[in-house]
């Protein structure tokens, strides 16, 4: 026995309705990777407990570039550690140093900004003085809890490599099941 329901306007429009968010999912995807290719935006997946409770680990940190000058002690900024360079750091900046301060420290040269960072978790500073001679610093503007974790995930090769052989799969299958339904459909 068939529920009359299953097929009517009901479904109909939870279906469509399915769809919208899907696309609109989707679109928002695509603007956000547009406007990080273009260095609209930054987004960095936060690797460590330094910054909880605030930004715990698995979070997607939302960077936007501002300029040296408008970098100030209690912004949170992104950087590259000094003691590993592939690796990026976002901390609070607790202290920047001033011209004639800066120009005291050892491998500092003009035009390099220089503070000092520590994570809100942390129970002490960073160990080091950062010098950062981008013009345009990346600055946390806002946090996404658990959207970290897929970009954490996909840093390791078997689940990159699971990720795209499932996607793959997926997006075959539903190719597949596209084709198969149009003709029945187009009979009833």
């Amino acid at each position: 026995m068939s529920n009359p329901v299953a097929s009517g306007p009901v479904v109909t429009g939870l279906r469509r309705l399915l769809g919208l968010v899907v696309a609109l999912v989707a679109i928002a995807g695509v603007a956000v990777f547009v406007a990080s290719a273009l260095g609209v935006v930054r987004l960095v997946p936060v690797l460590s407990n330094s910054m909880a409770p605030d930004m715990p680990v698995g979070s997607l940190a939302v960077t936007l570039p501002v300029d040296q000058a408008a970098v100030r002690a209690g912004d949170v900024i992104v950087f590259t550690d000094p003691d590993v360079p592939e690796r990026r750091v976002i901390h609070r900046v607790t202290r920047v140093y001033s011209e004639a301060e800066a120009a005291e420290l050892r491998g500092w040269s003009p035009g390099l900004l220089a503070l000092t960072t520590k994570g809100d978790n942390n129970p002490q500073a960073d160990p080091w003085i950062v010098t950062i001679a981008d013009q345009r610093i990346w600055r946390e503007e806002s946090v996404v809890p658990l959207l970290g974790w897929p970009s954490i995930a996909l840093a390791q090769p078997q689940a990159r490599f699971a990720f795209f052989a499932i996607g793959g799969a997926l997006v075959v299958g539903a190719v597949l099941v596209v084709i198969w339904r149009r003709p029945a459909e187009a009979r009833s």
